[in-house]
């Protein structure tokens, strides 16, 4: 599921080509930490175009589901910065600590720490002299890139990659659906719902007994219950920022009518963009086994940024 998708690779191609250098300039890695409120330590690292100074433009990165490093998705050449951005990464909390990640990782916990650590670095590194504040949220993150760009007052445009506006639930009766269409076992049929009225009991099963000791589908029943009925488009109604969804016709993580209802809905409103890319799967990556995803930010992302 979206949930469960390798992130690093999209980070490290993300950063090649937006920040690929055509000159020598220097950057810098720093690592910074702030404390929640629980006395909870959240670490975060900030990628600077120059050891000397400050960017006034800044891009975060919202990763997906997995549990690795935020170290891992780095990338190579973040050193150009050839459109001024600094770069934010943040450490999932715990996520050296399997049993304690497992304890605490849900929607809430994930928005709240991100909050956090933004408005940190906004405020007290930044002293809230950014002329740009860039959100890039990929699956997971992008489910919930829209309520921290809406709470947040200094994010300035967001985009959104595989992901899209059905609730979770709903994304996987879309994909169970598409499962018994195509006469195909695949993830669910392999996790043993074989019809929407074995997903309509899982569910049922998830949000009686919403624990991190049981697991589906690599998360936790904790996890999924936060997810299953939320919504992001009560967020994205409220935005007037520039926002662009991405994704691929063909991913099987997370249905393209997700976004697809989302265009419809939002028709109207000229600070949206969305793009449903025929043949491309939740990676971007063609049936060939080819990976268009630098395409992709060469074609859409770069332009879109520029206007």
């Amino acid at each position: 599921m979206k949930r469960l998708v390798l992130f690093g690779l999209l980070i490290s191609i993300v950063l090649m080509v937006i920040f690929c250098s055509t000159g020598n300039v220097s950057s810098t890695m720093e690592k910074g930490d702030i404390s929640n409120s629980r006395g909870e330590h959240l670490e975060y690292y900030l990628g600077k175009k120059s050891d000397k100074e400050l960017s006034n433009k800044l891009l975060v990165m919202i990763q997906g589901s997995g549990r690795e490093s935020i170290r891992e998705s780095f990338g190579m050449g973040a050193e150009g910065a050839t459109l001024g951005y600094d770069v934010l990464y943040m450490e999932k909390y715990a996520f050296d600590n399997e049993e304690m990640y497992n304890k605490t990782n849900c929607r809430e916990r994930r928005i709240g720490d991100i909050e956090l650590v933004i408005n940190h670095v906004i405020n007290n590194v930044y002293d809230n002299n950014l002329k740009e504040v860039l959100i890039l949220a990929n699956s997971e993150g992008g489910s919930i890139a829209p309520e921290i760009a809406y709470d947040i007052e200094g994010v300035t445009h967001m985009i959104i990659m595989g992901a899209g506006g059905y609730s979770q639930a709903k994304e996987f009766e879309t994909l169970v659906n598409k499962e018994i269409n195509d006469d195909q076992e695949r993830t669910f049929g392999k996790a043993g719902i074989k019809d929407l009225q074995e997903l309509n009991a899982k569910f049922r099963e998830i949000t009686s007994n919403p624990t991190y000791d049981k697991f589906w589908l690599g998360h936790t029943y904790k996890y999924w219950n936060t997810f299953l009925n939320y919504k992001p488009d009560i967020y994205l109604d409220k935005l007037d920022i520039p926002v662009l969804y991405i994704i691929g016709k063909e991913d099987n993580s997370v249905p393209y009518q997700s976004v697809e209802s989302l265009a419809n809905k939002f028709s109207d409103r000229n600070n949206f963009a969305f793009k449903i890319i025929s043949g491309l799967d939740h990676s971007f990556t063609d049936k060939s086994g080819k990976n268009k995803l630098k395409e992709v930010i060469e074609r859409i992302i770069l332009p879109w940024l520029k206007k």
